[in-house]
């Protein structure tokens, strides 16, 4: 298996863009709980990939970074500390709330907008985005390039899925423990079967997003 490298980085690096900021999301599919979007940026300059002795840059390749889904959780969880020691990273929301007025791709931009928005003052930048460009970015127009499937093909956009992804995965735990009946500390707040269930016996709860569960219920 493929994992991430800096092959998009290093394009953008060649064209004297020396700061590039990975950013990607988690929780879009899920039926309960915010959207949570992730932005990754190295701490140091890398001018030429191909430099075989610049140690950090492989110390980097060597962690596993990778799409944050191909993952083991405790896998995630012991990426995170060594990812910050490479990369500022950068969390962004869009509530429940948001997402119920918005949907959920107007709630996702403004999550990722908010993550970037953490990197604003930097100059000469540029947006490696999981998916699609995203639109009305803060400060005007912003540099970026959508790659499908980019966590698994940026190490920057692999990171920041990471980051989102144990950050959102501990944000789901906590509240799982005030709503302990739809089991959210194992499916993370997506439609497993277990938490299909629970809805039909139960019913929604404030976390619940209702274009999403209104048809199971």
């Amino acid at each position: 298996m493929k994992l991430a490298d800096f092959s998009y980085e290093e394009k953008l690096w060649r064209q004297g863009i020396e700061t590039v900021i990975g950013v990607d999301e988690v929780g879009r599919g899920a039926l309960s709980g915010p959207v949570v979007a992730g932005a990754a940026m190295l701490k140091f300059k890398i001018q030429n990939s191909n430099d075989k002795s610049n140690s950090k840059f492989k110390k980097i390749l060597r962690l596993g970074i990778d799409d944050s889904k191909r993952l083991k959780s405790r896998e995630r969880v012991r990426l995170v500390s060594e990812i910050r020691k490479y990369f500022f990273t950068a969390i962004g929301e869009a509530t429940v709330e948001e997402i119920n007025t918005l949907g959920i791709v107007g709630a996702t931009g403004r999550a990722m907008r908010r993550a970037i928005k953490n990197f604003q003052l930097l100059n000469n930048f540029f947006l490696l985005i999981d998916g699609y460009v995203v639109r009305n970015l803060p400060g005007g127009k912003i540099r970026q390039m959508g790659i499908i499937k980019g966590d698994r093909k940026s190490v920057s956009i692999a990171a920041a899925s990471i980051v989102a992804k144990v950050y959102r995965d501990r944000l789901m735990r906590r509240l799982s423990r005030q709503f302990p009946v739809y089991k959210w500390g194992l499916n993370k707040g997506y439609g497993t079967l277990v938490h299909r269930r629970a809805l039909e016996l139960n019913g929604k709860c404030q976390h619940h997003r209702l274009l999403y569960v209104d048809g199971i219920i």
